[in-house]
């Protein structure tokens, strides 16, 4: 009964090893939103990001998040739309 244990810890670490080791090592680039505005709400536009981005991150049901919150988030970035 013992080795059953064993060996059930050992599977389980190991899966557990391989899923961080692939977290790890995938390194998806950041992902950049571009929001396209007029050129005359650009200054605009980017005022309401800089305000928006001293707020701090927080989870869909509005707790705040503790660690790697905005790190993981997505750049977002005001463009003039040359149309």
């Amino acid at each position: 009964m013992t080795r059953l244990a064993v060996l059930t810890a050992a599977a389980i670490c190991s899966a557990v090893a391989a899923y961080a080791a692939n977290e790890a090592l995938s390194s998806d680039g950041p992902t950049v939103i571009e929001i396209e505005v007029a050129p005359n709400e650009l200054a605009a536009c980017k005022a309401q990001l800089k305000q928006v981005g001293s707020m701090p991150a927080v989870a869909d049901d509005g707790t705040p998040l503790l660690f790697g919150g905005n790190d993981d988030l997505p750049q977002v970035r005001c463009v003039a739309d040359t149309v």
